[in-house]
């Protein structure tokens, strides 16, 4: 049977091994189109497997038809792991304080914010570091299978992870002239710290470039920011050879992308993997 998937990367370090896995972190991200998945190795404290992939066409269900191919086609994912972190990355979730959550009406902020399918469920991560509670959905029959397949399963917003490990990895770092911006499956999220707290948070879609820079500039207006100052802190799906990234250049002077986190290793294998892809693939630890 030809692959459902068009594979981008396939890193496995030699001390990788298959029959191990009840050794090993296994992290998962699915998105619209786009599956992938990193095996973590907690003993040397090393990222020491990578496979990411696209699909040929979005998946309605927005998680459920990746996962399954994925481990239909990768069967022995199905093993027992230590311990499953699965991303789901969508743009299906809102963002509350935690004095003003409510667990059981996790639904109804959704739905407010939201159209949610019938079979959709609302699940919700308490960031601590950053103190905010995201909610997000998730299709019931994909975390049912999830949590079937690997009974000691977490499940996070791609949304939690941007947030918390920028939180983390760049408190008293960034000043309050930097943004970051991370792109990733049918739009890109923009987050912004001040006097080392969260400040804003967006996630905007976007059809064309001009979509995409119009979005870009009118925060930074808003957040009374200045172009000429500006630092611009890039991740996920974007690099020089982009039209996005020619589109920051041509307003934005100072950009960069974000550096890998070295609280971590990595397998030297993953070397040459641009270090600011998978961002939230490689940081969902950080949520923990």
């Amino acid at each position: 049977m030809p692959s459902r998937f068009k594979i981008h990367n396939s890193f496995f370090d030699k001390s990788f091994a298959t029959d191990n896995t009840s050794d090993y972190y296994l992290c998962l991200q699915t998105g619209n189109r786009s599956v992938s998945y990193g095996i973590f190795n907690p003993d040397s404290n090393k990222y020491i497997a990578l496979e990411s992939f696209t699909a040929g066409h979005s998946n309605p269900d927005k998680d459920i038809h990746g996962l399954k191919n994925l481990l239909e086609e990768k069967a022995w994912l199905k093993q027992p792991f230590r311990k499953v972190f699965f991303v789901i990355d969508h743009p299906l979730s809102t963002l509350i304080p935690p004095s003003l959550f409510i667990e059981e009406e996790a639904m109804n902020y959704l739905k407010f914010n939201h159209p949610v399918a019938e079979n959709d469920t609302a699940l919700f991560n308490h960031l601590k570091t950053a103190n905010i509670i995201t909610v997000f959905g998730m299709a019931k029959t994909s975390m049912d299978e999830a949590a079937a397949t690997w009974n000691n399963i977490s499940f996070f917003h791609s949304t939690s992870v941007i947030i918390e490990s920028l939180q983390i990895n760049y408190k008293n770092k960034a000043d309050n002239s930097t943004l970051f911006l991370n792109v990733r499956d049918g739009g890109f999220d923009l987050v912004y710290f001040k006097n080392n707290k969260l400040h804003f948070y967006n996630f905007f879609r976007y059809n064309t470039k001009e979509d995409f820079i119009y979005f870009l500039l009118t925060a930074i207006e808003e957040l009374q920011l200045n172009p000429e100052q500006l630092k611009l802190i890039l991740s996920g799906e974007i690099d020089k050879s982009s039209i996005l990234y020619e589109m920051i250049y041509r307003y934005i002077r100072t950009i960069r992308f974000i550096e890998r986190n070295e609280v971590f290793g990595y397998s030297y294998l993953l070397d040459d993997l641009m270090g600011h892809k998978q961002y939230t693939l490689f940081n969902v630890l950080q949520c923990v």
